[in-house]
């Protein structure tokens, strides 16, 4: 019998968004807020492999949420992106926003990706802000 969660959550594997030394973990304190239990899958940039694909590394995140969705049979899947990504650097924005609108932009592209390939899945978008002032702090708020 195959094993069930409800979510599935594709995330950048940046440590601000992980287990840091002082405990803080928000990708867990993401998922324990969600009340079920969440497949992760940690990628640098989280979901930029399927927007802009290089070798095959799209189909290795594709895969990878693939098992997610048919052997665990989850119903949503959560795309969280975050401000001050390195695998984005290559970019060089000239401002947050700016930065800020790419994600944004990048996290739609792969919604409606994985849309197509998942109609009965929900995808839900949110993204992890850097508290005013600090450099490795951040607060991971919904993307509508």
């Amino acid at each position: 019998m195959p094993h069930t969660c409800d979510a599935c959550i594709v995330t950048c594997e940046d440590f601000r968004l992980h287990a840091r030394a002082d405990g803080e973990n928000l990708i867990a304190d993401y998922a324990y807020s969600l009340g079920v239990d969440c497949d992760l899958i940690t990628r640098a940039g989280c979901i930029q492999d399927l927007v802009r694909p290089k070798a095959g590394l799209d189909e290795s995140l594709m895969r990878d949420i693939t098992v997610s969705v048919r052997r665990h049979h989850v119903k949503a899947i959560h795309l969280i992106s975050h401000e001050d990504c390195g695998a984005y650097s290559d970019f060089d924005f000239a401002t947050r926003e700016k930065g800020t609108a790419q994600h944004h932009a990048d996290q739609h592209e792969a919604r409606r990706i994985l849309r197509k390939q998942f109609p009965d899945v929900e995808v839900v978008l949110a993204f992890a802000d850097l508290l005013p002032g600090s450099r490795d702090r951040l607060a991971i708020r919904a993307v509508d």
